[in-house]
């Protein structure tokens, strides 16, 4: 039968298990939305160009997807999600300096054209 120690630890052991249990259901879910994001983006700068105009922001975006998926793998979502942002981020800024550098080489060519221009009309 049960003896008042064995039903303590017993209990102990329930108790245990269920606080265990709820821990481990309150982690969050894997990021494969974000990393999926993540990806895309980093795929939409390589597209417009950012290997050109943006290539450490282009690397740091891909070593953080990298270092996500890693953490994913590993169960380690919450540490995933923060990267797949970070990568997101980094690639968004790539994009950003892309269309940025572009826009100052329209404007230098442009100019130039203006410039030539100019000197054939005197």
């Amino acid at each position: 039968m049960f003896t008042k120690k064995n039903t303590a630890s017993l209990i102990k052991a329930i108790a245990l298990g269920v606080a265990v249990s709820v821990l481990t259901g309150c982690g969050i879910a894997a990021p494969k939305a974000e990393l999926a994001y993540a990806e895309a983006t980093l795929q939409s700068a390589r597209n417009i160009g950012a290997n050109e105009y943006a290539a450490v922001e282009l690397e740091r975006a891909k070593n953080k997807l990298n270092q996500a998926k890693a953490e994913m793998k590993e169960g380690n979502n919450e540490s995933a999600l923060r990267l797949a942002k970070e990568s997101t981020a980094e690639g968004e800024l790539a994009q950003a300096k892309t269309e940025a550098g572009k826009a100052s080489a329209s404007e230098k060519q442009m100019q130039q054209s203006y410039e030539m221009l100019k000197s054939q009309l005197k």
